[in-house]
């Protein structure tokens, strides 16, 4: 018997890291121009965000069926193994419930469903810190108990670069993004209570960067857990608000992570966001 982490692709790890931490994924779907793409597996988050960016319609996403968990809960059933499955706020995505459902299928008591009330980033967090747990032999059913107390203490703050894809989305109306687009506006949001929400705007990137460093400086943040700076692309604008922090007197050993094709279908190109876990 052996304890198995499990998660979906909206975590936004690639599979080579994935694989390192020996953590099985569920593909999500992106649904673009009458195809359909397993995301992080028939489409790179390259190749999703050149598509998206020549496009004039937006993608849409949906949620792995619960068969398709079923799988992977027997074959783990079968062999004795305990599950722990993180997977992307049941705020966000139905992907939760698939899960929830398969578990019932299989009638399998040693699956622990963890719904991290986040995505992306978020969701890494949780994953590296129930692979630690794991590689120090504590069971499947402790580490569900503490992620669950994880979960309400992480922050993930970002600006968006356009309102573009926004509007798309039918989340601004095309007066608001046409106005915001003409003055520089940079939305603000926050994942909060499993749900995104705006939380202001800024002028420029400039003051984009000053308003996410202010956050982050209030922050009472557990250096003990993963910071994580990432982005869709371009990486430049990762970097210059990597610099810009470092220039504000914030230094945190970070990690680095870019958005895929999931989230990346509701933010469009340009974003930069930091994920941490507060006190």
């Amino acid at each position: 018997m052996k304890t198995v982490i499990i998660t979906d692709s909206t975590c936004d790890l690639t599979y080579q890291q994935l694989e390192q931490l020996n953590v099985e994924a569920v593909p999500l779907t992106v649904n673009f121009s009458g195809k359909s793409y397993r995301d992080g597996v028939d489409i790179t988050k390259s190749e999703f965000f050149d598509m998206l960016e020549s496009s004039s319609e937006n993608p849409t996403t949906s949620q792995p069926s619960p068969e398709e968990f079923l799988k992977l809960f027997e074959k783990h059933k079968e062999q004795g193994n305990h599950v722990v499955y993180i997977g992307i706020s049941s705020v966000l995505s139905g992907t939760v419930q698939s899960a929830r459902i398969a578990k019932d299928m299989c009638d399998y008591d040693n699956i622990y469903i963890v719904d991290s009330l986040s995505a992306t980033a978020g969701i890494e967090i949780l994953l590296r810190l129930a692979c630690e747990m794991r590689d120090n032999g504590m069971t499947a059913e402790k580490i569900a108990e503490e992620l669950a107390t994880i979960v309400p203490k992480i922050r993930i703050f970002a600006y968006v670069d356009t309102l573009k894809y926004l509007v798309r989305g039918g989340r601004v109306s095309r007066t608001a993004g046409a106005i915001g687009g003409a003055l520089g506006v940079k939305p603000l949001i926050a994942v909060a209570d499993g749900a995104v929400l705006s939380i202001g705007t800024a002028r420029g990137q400039k003051g984009a960067f000053d308003k996410l460093c202010n956050i982050v400086k209030d922050a009472d943040i557990d250096t003990t857990k993963p910071f994580i700076l990432f982005h869709s692309r371009p990486e430049e604008n990762m970097q210059l608000f990597e610099a810009y922090m470092l220039e504000n007197g914030i230094n945190y050993d970070m990690l680095y992570g870019e958005l895929g094709s999931v989230i990346g279908t509701h933010i469009g190109p340009g974003a930069v966001a930091v994920a941490y876990v507060i006190k």
